[in-house]
């Protein structure tokens, strides 16, 4: 049994397919081929993309199959998970900054065309997604950011919070929530300074290896998409970026997590 990682997918459906296909999780019919393999999504389905319902349900569905084969597929929570399901259950509501959530939405790169698609089914799906997870020796986050700490010192503290946010109608706390997700690039801003924060996360939440999507490797790295084909291993080795940034060009990968 195997663990693989896919990062920010951000309606790149197309793409998704070929990396599963390439990597033997699912065969030419997008049937789920990967036996007991672990496949684990960073989060991102959503925006800058225009298929993001495609590639939910696309998981949705391997998470059965891969079940019934002794497998598993299991996805993180991401921001925009977070900002689409925030427009779904407060569409016409104002938000501090003016204007409705919709129209916040849209500004933060919101597709209409996923939101017309977006249903109960994909909101109870999202809503029970972590924020973050153990994998072996590897802490699984979603944005390299500290702002986990703000909700909670242990996994299951951190994840419960997310669940309880998801499932209230306290617009303020959302929106607080979604302005600490935009964070960026704690571990890498300044190599010594990173690295130390990268090991304050792991030595509250466990593992030797900190995972992360959310900011794309080519702006992180300030190199072409096209010449980003694996995972950035840095701060002292103890991060690991597996956003390709597909949006932005590059082709992808799938990383295998030793």
């Amino acid at each position: 049994m195997a663990t693989y990682l896919i990062g920010d997918l951000h309606g790149q459906y197309r793409e998704f397919e070929r990396l599963l296909i390439g990597a033997g999780l699912c065969n030419q019919n997008l049937q789920w081929s990967g036996g007991t393999d672990h496949l684990w999504l960073m989060g991102d389905f959503f925006d800058r993309g225009a298929s993001g319902i495609k590639c939910i349900e696309l998981v949705m569905r391997l998470q059965r199959e891969a079940q019934e084969a002794g497998g598993c597929v299991q996805s993180l929570l991401g921001n925009h998970e977070l900002m689409i399901l925030c427009a779904y259950q407060f569409r016409e509501s104002m938000t501090n900054s003016g204007g409705s959530v919709f129209d916040q939405w849209l500004r933060w790169g919101g597709i209409e065309a996923d939101f017309e698609g977006f249903t109960e089914e994909h909101a109870v799906w999202i809503r029970a997604l972590p924020a973050m997870a153990l994998v072996d020796n590897a802490l699984l986050i979603h944005a390299d950011a500290m702002m986990y700490v703000n909700h909670g010192t242990t996994i299951e503290r951190v994840n419960n919070s997310f669940f309880e946010l998801m499932a209230s109608s306290d617009l303020p706390n959302w929106e607080a929530a979604l302005s600490s997700f935009s964070e960026h690039m704690a571990f890498s801003s300044l190599e010594l300074t990173g690295r130390k924060r990268a090991e304050q996360l792991l030595s509250l939440y466990g593992g030797e290896l900190l995972v992360h999507g959310h900011t794309p490797i080519p702006y992180a790295r300030q190199v072409e998409a096209e010449d980003v084909t694996e995972a950035w291993r840095y701060a002292g080795d103890r991060c690991l970026n597996v956003d390709g940034g597909m949006y932005l060009g590059s082709p992808g990968f799938v990383h295998k997590l030793q």
